[in-house]
């Protein structure tokens, strides 16, 4: 049974509802003015985390890049335990020391495949054609690849993370017939001095050349170093650095190119690291085959048909330096900041100077 008590609380409930509603309405939602005070303080957020982000990427990078080093470090080391020698830089010959004509067969090659069976690489080794040069198609055996495949395969240990992991030389120069492109590049590389590649009279770093004419096959003589010549002591004196890629592979540039003998895979201490200009030309055109013009920061110049005046520089992409490692099988990041003087002491193996401190 309704009564008029029932119909009177009815009614006070529908007015109370009414008189609530438009409360309920209002705090539905969020304002224009709170939307973008939530946004702001998104964006700042994002702003003070991304940069942490980086740098803990980079900072990962840079480990990875810094575990290769040691283990090419280590491989040097085995090798020299193996053949009581480091290798070569670059050769022409079985042995450039007792044979250094330019009569075929050329059996060319650089320092990245005699490390390989000291790096893992075995099967690339066993499969390797000692007499044909590194763009030979000659089979070294039964059901194996040529030279110039192998040098095609891209191995993690060839890159650094910071850089361009992958990137190879795919320049297709018909003064080359095509022979080397599509190698891999390789971001590791030897130390050849204080200055240029070349320098009369001179047998001063672990890595270089003791008698050259110009940059042609038939005009270098490579030399290899025992431990015992490293008379500056082993933890004083470079063994490899860094070098950096250029920023696509279509670009006719050396630099990384570590198995086209002898023209990569080596570096000078001619200045601070990410620093100074490199100077590179062509072994067949006299052009400078690095190109500064769509990399600022990789600077080049060419020079004349002279290995003596080439040069290239450790570079990365680490922010502040490149990482190195030493005869001693250590490994050290160097600052762009080291004094040049300093820099250019540790490269020499034998001149009988301290290094200062850096």
């Amino acid at each position: 049974m309704i009564t008029s008590t029932h119909i009177q609380r009815k009614g006070d409930a529908a007015l109370l509802s009414k008189e609530l509603r438009p409360l309920f309405l209002r705090r539905s939602g969020f304002t224009l003015v709170e939307l973008l005070v939530v946004i702001a303080i998104i964006g700042t957020l994002i702003g003070l985390l991304l940069p942490a982000i980086q740098a803990a990427r980079e900072a990962a990078r840079r480990s990875s890049c810094t575990n290769n080093m040691k283990q090419w470090a280590l491989a040097m080391h085995s090798h020299h335990d193996a053949i009581k020698f480091f290798p070569y830089h670059a050769q022409r010959k079985n042995n450039p020391e007792t044979n250094t004509s330019n009569a075929s067969p050329l059996q060319r090659r650089t320092w990245v495949v005699s490390i390989w069976p000291y790096m893992e690489q075995l099967d690339l080794y066993s499969q390797w054609n000692l007499n044909d040069n590194y763009y030979g198609i000659t089979l070294a055996v039964s059901g194996g690849q040529t030279n110039r495949s192998l040098i095609q395969v891209k191995v993690a240990s060839y890159y650094c993370a910071s850089d361009r992991p992958n990137a190879r030389y795919a320049t297709a120069r018909t003064s080359m017939n095509d022979w080397g492109n599509f190698m891999a590049r390789v971001n590791y590389s030897v130390n050849l001095g204080p200055s240029q590649a070349y320098v009369a009279g001179k047998r001063q770093a672990p890595f270089g050349i003791s008698a050259s004419g110009g940059v042609s096959i038939a005009s270098y003589v490579p030399y290899r170093t025992k431990l015992s010549d490293v008379t500056d002591g082993t933890s004083k004196t470079l063994l490899l650095s860094e070098l950096r890629f250029p920023p696509r592979d279509d670009v006719d540039d050396m630099r990384g190119c570590s198995q086209m003998e002898p023209w990569s895979g080596w570096f000078t201490a001619a200045s601070p690291p990410n620093s100074g200009t490199d100077k590179d030309v062509s072994p067949f055109s006299g052009v400078s085959l690095c190109d500064g013009t769509i990399d600022p920061s990789l600077p080049c110049a060419p020079v004349s048909d002279n290995v003596s005046l080439k040069q290239y520089v450790p570079r990365s992409r680490h922010p502040g330096g490149v990482n190195t490692s030493f005869c001693d099988g250590s490994v050290t990041f160097v600052p762009n900041s080291i004094d040049p003087g300093v820099w250019q002491e540790l490269s020499t193996m034998n001149s009988g100077n301290t290094a200062g401190d850096w």
